[in-house]
Parts: C-alpha cells; sequence; structure tokens
C-alpha cells in the first residue's frame, strides 16, 4: 500500500519548484515549500498521543497540517470552520484531540531548519483521519478512514480521471468534505496547481464563475447544487471555461436540465457522476457522454475497481450481479471501519454476507441487465401518502423538467389523515410571475405524474437551505417552509 501522502512528498523532490497551492489569501506555495512546511511540522509532532484537530479554513495553511500529520503518523480531524463553538468543542472532546491548529505561522515553519527523515510508513489499517457528519440536529458521528480506505479512493481515481502537472485545480467543497480528498491527494500526487477557492467566492456563483476563469481553471469537483448555480445565475452560455476540461460531481442527485445546460455550456469538458458516502468515499462512477434529455435521472454507473455493490432486500438477501433492485451495500477496502466510540452505531450499519463485510448506504438502487446502476431514492426518500408508496425523487425530477424551475425539493410533512403530505419548494427560473407559477407546476405535475404524487402545496423561495457542504438540506428546508400557507408565494 503506498500512502496518500507519499505521493506528494515524491512528486515535491521531482519538480519543488513548481507552484502547488495558492489560497484565497494570496498565499502562494511550491511544492518544495509545502514539503518542507509539512515535513517541520511532523517533526514537530512525531510522538503526540491522540488526534489532532485542524480547523479546516481554505488556506494554505491547511493543507500543510494535513500533510504533516499524515507525514507523523498522526490522525487529523478537518473542522469546519463555521460550526458554532459548542460543537466545536464537542468534536475535538469526542475525537480525543489534543491539539488544535487554526492557521498555523507558515512563515515560522519555512524558516526552520528541514526535519529528521519520516518515520515509517502507516500501516493499513491506521487512522489516517476522521469526518464528522454535519446536521441540524443531533451528535454529530465522526467517520474512521485508515489509509487503506483513502488508497483505496485515491489509486483508482488517479487511474480513471488522471491528472498532470499542467492542471490547475479548483478546491470548491469544504475542507472537511470528503470531495477534496481527490484534489488534494490525486492532485498534489500528480504535481498539478491547487487554487482553493475563498469560501466568499465559493458562495456566490459570479464571484466563483470569475476565479474559474481568472485562474484558467482545468478541473473542477462540486456538489451538483453549486454547478446548477453556475450555469444558471451567470452568463455561462455565454462566456464559457475555454480551459475547464472536466467536471466531476458528487454529494447529491443532478437534475437532468441543469445538467444539460452545464454541458452545453461547456461543451470541450469531460463530465462524470460520482457516488458514495463519506464511509466510503466513491464506489461508482458513470461518465456522461451527452446532454440528457429532460425528466431523465442520471445513472450512478459501475463498480470501482476493487469494489463489490450489493443490492439487499428485504429479505436480506444480498445480490451482487444482474438484474436488481434493493438497498445499495458496499464491501471493499474503501469502507470504514466504522464511527468512533460508536460501536452500536457501526454494528447496526454493517451487514454481512459470507466472507465480506457491506456497509449499508441506505440508498435504494436498481442494476439494469448490463450492470449500469441507477439510484431509486433513499429508505428515508421512500414515503407513504394517501395510501401508496412515493419516491420523492421522482417528483422532484419531474417538477425540475418545468422550463420555470431553476431548482426544486419535496419533502414529507406528517399528516393524521394521508400519513405523510408532500410540499414542494421551488426557486424560479429568472423573473417568473410568482402568482401564475404555482398554478402551473401543479397542472404540469398533474399532467405527468399519478394524483398521489401531485404535491398538495408549492412554496415559491428565493433559495433553498443548504448543508456546510453545499448540499440542499431538507431538514432546514421543513423548518423554513410556511406550512400553513403552501399554495401562496413567499
Amino acid at each position: 500500500m503506498k500512502a496518500i501522502h507519499h505521493r506528494f512528498f515524491a512528486k515535491a523532490a521531482e519538480q519543488p519548484d513548481r507552484p502547488a497551492v495558492t489560497d484565497g489569501d494570496g498565499r502562494d506555495l511550491t511544492y518544495g515549500e509545502l514539503a518542507h512546511a509539512a515535513g517541520v511540522l511532523a517533526a514537530e509532532l512525531v510522538g503526540t498521543r491522540g488526534r489532532i484537530a485542524v480547523v479546516s479554513r481554505k488556506r494554505a495553511s491547511a493543507v500543510v497540517a494535513f500533510l504533516g500529520c499524515l507525514r507523523a503518523g498522526i490522525p487529523y480531524v478537518p473542522i469546519d470552520s463555521g460550526l458554532p463553538e459548542e460543537r466545536r468543542r464537542f468534536i475535538v472532546e469526542d475525537a480525543g484531540c489534543t491539539r488544535v491548529f487554526d492557521d498555523l505561522d507558515l512563515g515560522a515553519l519555512l524558516d526552520a531548519p528541514g526535519g529528521p527523515a519520516a518515520p515509517p510508513g502507516p500501516a493499513p489499517g491506521d487512522e489516517a483521519y476522521v469526518l464528522y457528519t454535519s446536521g441540524s440536529t443531533g451528535e454529530p458521528k465522526g467517520v474512521v478512514i485508515t489509509h487503506e480506505n483513502a488508497a483505496a479512493f485515491v489509486s483508482w481515481a488517479e487511474r480513471a480521471f488522471p491528472l498532470d502537472p499542467a492542471d490547475r485545480i479548483a478546491v470548491h467543497a469544504p475542507l472537511h468534505f470528503d470531495l477534496p480528498v481527490y484534489d488534494l491527494f490525486v492532485g498534489l500526487g500528480a504535481g498539478a496547481w491547487l487554487h482553493l477557492v475563498p469560501e466568499r467566492a465559493a458562495l456566490f456563483p459570479q464571484a466563483f464563475g470569475r476565479f474559474l476563469r481568472e485562474r484558467r481553471i482545468t478541473h473542477l469537483y462540486a456538489v451538483p447544487t453549486a454547478l446548477s448555480a453556475l450555469v444558471r445565475r451567470t452568463k455561462l452560455a455565454e462566456e464559457g471555461l475555454p480551459d475547464l476540461r472536466r467536471v466531476l460531481f458528487a454529494g447529491e442527485e443532478f437534475r437532468a436540465a441543469p445538467l444539460a445546460d452545464l454541458m452545453r455550456a461547456l461543451p470541450q469538458a469531460r463530465m462524470a457522476n460520482l457516488y458514495g458516502p463519506i464511509e466510503t468515499n466513491v464506489v461508482t462512477s458513470h461518465v456522461v457522454g451527452a446532454p440528457p434529455e429532460p425528466g431523465v435521472r442520471i445513472p450512478i454507473g459501475s463498480p470501482v475497481d476493487g469494489t463489490t455493490i450489493g443490492l439487499r432486500t428485504e429479505d436480506g438477501n444480498i445480490s451482487v450481479e444482474g438484474a436488481a433492485e434493493g438497498e445499495l451495500v458496499v464491501a471493499g477496502d474503501c469502507v470504514t471501519p466504522g464511527y468512533l466510540g460508536r460501536p452500536g452505531l457501526t454494528e447496526a450499519a454493517m451487514v454481512h454476507s459470507g466472507p465480506r463485510r457491506f456497509y449499508r448506504t441506505g440508498d435504494l438502487a436498481r442494476r439494469d441487465e448490463d450492470g449500469t446502476l441507477r439510484l431509486l431514492g433513499r429508505n428515508d426518500g421512500l414515503v407513504k401518502t394517501r395510501g401508496y408508496r412515493v419516491e420523492l425523487g421522482d417528483v422532484e425530477a419531474q417538477l425540475a423538467t418545468h422550463p420555470e424551475v431553476d431548482s426544486v425539493a419535496v419533502v414529507a410533512v406528517p399528516d393524521p389523515a394521508l400519513t405523510n403530505e408532500l410540499h414542494a419548494a421551488v426557486v424560479p427560473r429568472g423573473a417568473a410571475d410568482h402568482e401564475s407559477l404555482i398554478p402551473a407546476l401543479l397542472r404540469h405535475c398533474r399532467d405527468h405524474l399519478p394524483h398521489y404524487m401531485v404535491p398538495a402545496r408549492v412554496h415559491v423561495l428565493d433559495g433553498l437551505p443548504t448543508t456546510g457542504t453545499g448540499k440542499t438540506s431538507k431538514r432546514a428546508l421543513i423548518g423554513a417552509l410556511d406550512l400553513d400557507r403552501g399554495a401562496e408565494t413567499r
């Protein structure tokens, strides 16, 4: 096993003068400087007990902290800089962190003499880092990622979506998320140039578009919500991004209409849908060859190397080949050993079939005869209303085909008479007339969906709430809706 940080240090020895990282504060580090700073930090950390928390601001110092911890053999725990102080303290204590890094003094690290040789490489089962899941309620849980887990993903990604020293990578997703694992470790292992997208630019589509254009970005990996906003709220269709050659997306479903718009605006860019929860990182991929037709749900594709995908039926049987339908479960070197300090939660998330240990994703999927995998929705996205079982994603997909809808989310609100009542929240495209839009959307649904799938209420919003990682937050959305005024504009 080649640990993910070894790739970077080997590349730094080959090309010490090439640019490695540029952050939003204007700090530039070459490969030699980044390796030196990380090596000095590692020498200070060797022998440290416990884990190290890293407040993951979009700064070069955070990248130095990650690499220094890995080189020293100390697991790191990235913490969202936007979390309330109480939640930050909870994560630090829950993870047993003995030190907290928040914006290291890079000048001091760069001026210090080089440290001793690196300690022996980690064992496959050693912890590399712990990622905490975010949520608006409840306690966060730490997902343990071992060096074997991380290397399994990075090794596959290097083959499937290779980078080279000429690439300029926009690191858009927050550093406490799993998407930047590709950007940082595949990118730095290939000698590419990382451009950390400042938080302020990541939040505003026009600023993000300017960032991509001015930095001449060649590679982008982001969540669909951000990409949809980029194509629909900027002049991307007119101005394009001629240097961008690849777009990867993951984290949530990309609706056909905005994806088609993005592909038409960036005809030179290869695009792919990557799927996998934090507990496994990416486990399937699907290259999207042409703009999809309206209403089509994009496949998640085929299993990545070294991963076994099963579909678990209600009777507990797991099918790993042939046409089937059920809960998607994952086995392989990518699967986390479990949740930090939560053995009961870990046990509930795993299921065994023969010698294999599968992680239960909670996603429902179908495998076609040719092996293509398609998501059907979440176990918790399959709801009962008016006596029927309804997948909320199917209702969302149909609403998204309406030409005046920019983005949409459908939630189920408990109702004593109907079991659940469906509420649709839509963000209109352009200057749509809100008063006429609601009846038009209801007619659109009645024309294309069974009666029981037509939302009881439609809410017109200025935007959908998002999580700390940029995905649509349905939990926050339910709290934001005026449930008594569902058929009126807000």
